[in-house]
């Protein structure tokens, strides 16, 4: 018996940066063009779960070497060149179609294979018949147990290796088409043309884009067939980054609409220029009344304090229809959605399921879900809102949503249970069988839940070479938090001064300079974590600049002087505005003043120290040789701002602890002060 998770209601605005995984259209095709590459390919960013193991595991059946660390999500493929190991094997795609359709033209490959396929009971109901003609008509045979011509799971295919010029149906899946253009050019003078259309091309156009990335551009001709001008293997990638998963990120846009207008949400890796074409969907949001900021690869969910009706085809990214969907009974008006016939044959029949399921709770939907079960040519669903609607159909408690095993119903409805009906918090929607997410997204609800937080402010105070760096820069990566190194800002403002003739020793010249500069901040990417940089007339300096002997030399007495540190005061603390408006959960600051003098509220205040033998080891390990001890006194016993131990710190000594030790027990601390009051 299916598990149900019963939905609690956001109460508070969501908040944080939402834990996306990585693509698995973008896994899945690297994988097998890694494995027709000549050579070791890393990827990095990959996406563990129920899709992308069945094809792992099916490549180490061929024979091909497969290592995986879920825990890094890295995968190292060897790639033979197109040569498959085994030409004998029995595989089990389950219902994950990349894997299904990619396999059985990568298996064609094989001069003289032989290979048992079958799949779960809804991979056999979903479209296989055009590419199993395709190759069949260039010499492979596809055949039931009987012996007879196969149409779809369970088969055997009989292999001989060669592709030539080939001709697919791809109408009801571009799947069955991309699969054929990843071993194109692997056959010399082989082409692919189609009958017809395909649906969603953006993810042909994904794939025609990472089959040049690995080395084999391919060619669309005048008449819309496709060859590869130079055949041969695939070039193996050292590192090759998997883009997070942008149909899941459409989740998390949404969010907002559902929990809050003070809503915002941070999605790392969403950009237009990427490979996938569900970036698409940020313009529906912003079309419905979303208020979205996208910058250098990111993009902020600032608000979506209402949902505005209207017409839209979502042909091209139709995975994502099913976001809208959902909210859509929230809206304003009806909602219309067309382009998603192909939709009826995927997972489950996504339309009738979406039908059903609405209906379920109270909304009027055209076609209904009668019609929709009589009749195999509707195409759209119009959604007619009501929040009373809703309200009647839980006023008993929380209405079961069927999911029908499909992944992306069960995450849709998770959104949509995140609205507060009934406005007290009262749970009003179930979902029947949650592990079904495993497909894509396997810890979708603990990412959901992950958002349910309050805005954190965590202060790192301590002693050079203490570990306060290494420390806030993990705890920024793991609790989605904004890094912000307040040490930096007295290096970039010592080296300005430095440039403008300022002198320690002479605190007039350094006030007078202090009011010729123009500072600002820059969001970059530092070891893994977002962090805050201070930048001079909009300009970032070089990290090596910052270190040179000149500043090493000058930045602690000029950090002591009052005028600096005044100066920087409210500029650091304008940092949790900073964090607050691009969506961050919190801000974490180190420095050696934070917890008593920049942030003294904050709801977390850490103070690291570490004996002075282990500090100067620290120190040198790192190239630096200056005297901890001696920095230690001066910090201390400076008159303006001196390092103390803040007032309720949590003082840690990480002298005999691991950096993981250290980070995971402020982790907790932050998961206290970040629950909703």
């Amino acid at each position: 018996m299916s598990q149900t998770l019963v939905i609690r209601p956001f109460q508070t605005p969501a908040r944080g940066v939402a834990q996306v995984p990585g693509s698995k259209s973008i896994t899945n095709r690297a994988l097998i063009l890694a494995a027709l590459a000549d050579g070791s390919t890393l990827f990095t960013g990959a996406l563990f779960s129920r899709d992308t193991r069945i094809l792992i595991a099916a490549l180490q059946s061929l024979g091909f070497e497969v290592t995986a660390d879920e825990a890094s999500c890295t995968i190292r493929i060897a790639g033979l060149g197109g040569r498959i190991p085994n030409d004998r094997a029995k595989i089990h795609v389950g219902n994950a179609g990349t894997a299904a359709r990619f396999l059985t033209a990568f298996l064609a490959l094989a001069p003289n294979g032989c290979y048992e396929l079958d799949g779960d009971e809804a991979m056999r109901a979903r479209p296989m018949r055009g590419l199993l003609d395709a190759l069949t008509a260039a010499g492979c045979r596809a055949l039931q147990a009987d012996g007879t011509p196969a149409t779809g799971f369970p088969f055997s295919l009989h292999t001989t290796g060669k592709l030539g010029r080939l001709e697919v149906d791809a109408s009801a899946s571009s799947q069955l088409l991309s699969a054929l253009l990843m071993v194109l050019p692997l056959s010399a003078g082989a082409s692919v043309s189609m009958k017809g259309s395909t649906v969603s091309e953006p993810f042909v156009e994904m794939t025609a884009r990472m089959c040049g990335q690995f080395g084999r551009p391919l060619e669309r001709l005048a008449d819309g067939s496709w060859t590869c001008p130079i055949s041969g293997a695939y070039a193996a990638q050292p590192t090759y980054a998997i883009e997070p998963d942008a149909t899941a990120a459409s989740y998390f846009i949404a969010l907002p609409a559902v929990t809050g207008h003070r809503a915002s949400v941070r999605i790392e890796g969403y950009a237009d220029g990427g490979l996938q074409g569900d970036t698409a969907f940020a313009k529906v949001a912003t079309a419905c009344g979303a208020t979205l900021k996208p910058a250098n690869g990111t993009l902020i969910t600032e608000s979506w304090s209402a949902i505005r009706g209207g017409d839209f085809d979502f042909n091209a990214f139709s995975d994502t229809f099913l976001t809208l969907a959902t909210i859509a009974t929230l809206a304003d008006g009806p909602v219309k959605i067309r382009g998603i016939a192909h939709t009826r044959k995927q997972e489950t029949d996504r339309v009738l399921a979406m039908a059903t399921e609405l209906e379920r709770l109270g909304i009027k939907i055209t076609p209904t879900a009668a019609e929709l079960r009589t009749d195999e040519t509707l195409s759209s669903l119009t959604i007619f809102p009501s929040k009373a609607a809703l309200r009647r159909a839980a006023s008993d408690g929380p209405v079961k949503i069927h999911t029908y095993e499909d992944h992306r119903m069960a995450m849709s409805f998770g959104i949509l249970g995140s609205f507060d009906l009934f406005g007290d918090g009262r749970p009003w929607i179930a979902i029947e069988d949650p592990a079904c997410t495993g497909k894509t997204f396997p810890h979708f609800f603990k990412a959901l839940e992950a958002l349910r937080t309050n805005f954190v402010r965590v202060s790192v105070d301590g002693g050079a070479a203490s570990g306060k760096s290494s420390t806030s820069r993990r705890l920024a990566l793991l609790h989605g938090l904004l890094h912000v190194d307040t040490g930096a800002h007295y290096r970039s403002l010592t080296r300005a001064l430095l440039l403008a003739g300022a002198s320690a020793d002479d605190p007039a010249s350094v006030k007078a300079a202090l009011g010729k500069l123009r500072i600002g901040s820059r969001i970059i990417v530092r070891q893994g974590a977002r962090s805050s940089a201070l930048t001079l007339g909009g300009e970032l300096p070089d990290d090596a600049d910052l270190r040179t002997p000149e500043v090493n030399a000058a930045v602690s007495k000029i950090a002591a002087l009052p005028s600096v540190r005044t100066f920087l005061l409210e500029y650091q603390r304008s940092q949790v505005k900073l964090a607050s408006d691009q969506g961050f959960a919190g801000v974490v600051m180190e420095g050696r003043d934070i917890g008593s003098v920049v942030l003294p509220d904050a709801e977390v205040r850490i103070f690291l120290e570490a004996d002075a033998d282990a500090r100067a080891q620290r120190r040198a390990a790192e190239g630096q040789f200056d005297q901890v001890s001696q920095r230690d006194h001066l910090d201390a016993t400076r008159k303006t701002a001196p390092m103390i131990c803040p007032a309720g710190a949590h003082r840690l000594d990480n002298t005999h602890k691991s950096l993981q030790e250290v980070v995971a027990e402020i982790g907790e601390y932050i998961k206290v002060a970040a629950l909703p009051r």
